[in-house]
């Protein structure tokens, strides 16, 4: 609808300049690149502003669609995908002060937005120009508002909701750069290393998110399914006041925890997987987007024995998803749904691309024995 309605002010502004159908055409053309160049500029912004001011930045991805390629550099992994039209990076916490960092790197991405927009009517003296400028305007102002909802956060939420956080979510960004040791070390393998970063993390911020998502992390790395469920469901029942956008966050773990878990045999299905479906469907009404839990109705589909689903499903999780430990768990699942259609020679590809992200992973090493045994 929004895009309907650019698309008519265009329209409108090329008629009232008489440049006729030809014009009209260049205008939308101009305002097509402008809706695509701006966001790969804040991001940019955001990027640079990351390196600069001392965030972690783990992945930077750009285009959409199916990868191309990938490669790493250093601690950052970069991804070439089939469409060049976005640019995207994951960043985080990695020293402190945490609050002042995110706002800088928000800050240098605002500037070069708003650069983008002051330099686009500077230049503005034609119907490519005129379209430009109308579309990465509004645009500039829409991502200046603050907000924040699963997997994505504005500009403006960085720069004025950031710093008047309450106390509450401020603890929770003060703890982030010792969550991302954890994180780091799980990244890595270091099970051990993961475990004594969330064993401090415990003692120092006892009852934060973070903290029990770092110790489910550990648990579920070590193939211990059953206690992260466990302690997953004793957070929730023991916070009621979660916000949304980290509530979809908690249910789209649960129900993977809990699809593993039943796999596993680690917990009977009978209770545990109606609670998991709707912890999955419950994060989606939440606003986590659902083509990100393909690996989990994957895993579903497969204890339910649609194999074909969940082929289809594991399948997209492994391609578009950016974690290398969610990636290699998705190969897991779509190995042993080759498996389950009697088709081990793809189980073996699948396999072997699980092994190159995480051969240290409880689900992939069961996979290999399975697939060694048969």
């Amino acid at each position: 609808m929004t895009g309907v309605v650019g698309g008519v002010a265009v329209a409108a502004v090329e008629q009232v300049a008489g440049t006729g159908a030809a014009g009209v055409a260049i205008g939308w053309l101009g305002a097509v690149v402008g809706v695509i160049l701006l966001p790969m500029a804040t991001q940019l912004g955001l990027l640079v502003g990351s390196v600069v001011f001392g965030l972690r930045v783990r992945h930077v991805i750009f285009g959409a669609m199916r990868e191309v390629a990938a490669w790493k550099l250093g601690r950052v992994t970069f991804t070439l995908r089939s469409l060049p039209v976005t640019l995207r990076c994951q960043i985080g916490p990695w020293r402190s002060p945490v609050i002042l960092r995110c706002w800088l790197a928000g800050l240098l991405s605002a500037l070069v937005g708003v650069a983008v927009v002051v330099v686009g009517w500077l230049l503005a003296d034609g119907p490519f120009g005129r379209g430009f400028v109308l579309a990465v305007t509004p645009l500039m102002l829409y991502k200046l508002w603050p907000k924040r909802v699963p997997l994505t956060t504005s500009t403006g939420w960085l720069l004025f909701a950031l710093p008047r956080l309450p106390d509450s979510e401020r603890a929770e960004f003060v703890a982030a750069p010792l969550a991302a040791r954890v994180y780091e070390a799980l990244r890595e393998g270091d099970i051990e290393r993961a475990q004594v970063q969330a064993d401090e993390l415990a003692v120092r911020y006892p009852g934060l998110n973070a903290t029990v998502s770092c110790q489910i992390a550990v648990l579920e790395s070590r193939g211990e399914y059953a206690p992260g469920v466990m302690l997953l469901l004793k957070y929730l029942a023991e916070n009621d006041d979660v916000p949304p956008r980290k509530m979809s966050y908690l249910l789209a773990g649960l129900a993977g925890l809990g699809f593993k878990a039943v796999e596993a045999g680690q917990l009977p299905a009978e209770t545990l997987l109606p609670t998991a479906k709707k912890a999955l469907n419950d994060a989606i009404q939440l606003g986590y987007p659902e083509f990100e839990l393909s690996g989990a109705n994957g895993l579903l589909a497969l204890i339910e024995g649609d194999a074909d689903n969940a082929v289809r499903f594991a399948t997209t999780g492994a391609e578009y998803n950016h974690s290398p430990l969610s990636r290699a768990d998705d190969f897991a699942t779509l190995a042993r749904a080759h498996m389950a259609c009697h088709d081990n020679a793809a189980a073996r590809v699948a396999l072997a691309k699980a092994e190159e992200l995480a051969p240290w992973s409880p689900r992939v090493a069961e996979t290999r024995q399975r697939l060694s045994v048969g």
